[in-house]
């Protein structure tokens, strides 16, 4: 009686084993693919340097036919490429930030640039995935002159603001099923 149940439990996980294989799969993902981000701690042209590195994270699931390549909240790297303070005559702070990279599901780093790649340009990698942010002073009905006066505005980055970006190239991902709901309709 005991090696018919430890026959008839291998051959429920032999009938189960297949399925479980089949809840990830390989999912070719598309340079050019939109990836939204969001700083994890605020950026600021107030107190950041050239070569700051700061984290990020995704702002949502990137899901390719039904399956997810890049969580929500996948953390990745960026670093600051450029400073501009502001300073006299209303001048505004800017940051050029380049978004290096975010994790995918099967943990893997996805190489993310600010140039929507295409399929047809697969094999011309390494764009420069610079964006600068630029912040701008309305003056308004100030004197001829008073603008001399008036400091611009430091730019701040924080994690109420969304940066699109895009997947470098071409890459293949161990990709998890996206949850649907059947009663959703």
């Amino acid at each position: 009686i005991m090696t018919s149940k430890i026959c008839g439990l291998v051959l429920a996980f032999a009938l189960f084993a297949p399925s479980v294989a089949t809840a990830a799969t390989v999912v070719t993902v598309p340079g050019g693919t939109q990836v939204p981000v969001q700083v994890v701690e605020p950026v600021s042209s107030s107190n950041a340097n050239v070569g700051d590195v700061f984290q990020i994270v995704t702002a949502k699931d990137i899901v390719i036919d039904n399956w997810i390549v890049i969580p929500k909240g996948s953390p990745g790297q960026g670093e600051v490429v450029s400073v501009d303070r502001a300073g006299s005559h209303g001048h505004p702070g800017s940051l050029g930030l380049q978004i290096d990279y975010v994790y995918s599901a099967d943990g893997g780093k996805v190489k993310l640039s600010n140039i929507s790649h295409s399929n047809q340009a697969e094999g011309n990698s390494g764009a420069a995935s610079t964006a600068t942010i630029a912040s701008y002073v309305v003056l308004g009905p100030l004197g001829l002159f008073a603008h001399n006066f008036v400091k611009g505005k430091d730019l701040t980055i924080d994690s109420s603001k969304t940066i699109l970006v895009f997947v470098d190239n071409t890459v293949h991902i161990k990709a998890k099923e996206h949850p649907t709901n059947d009663f959703e309709h």
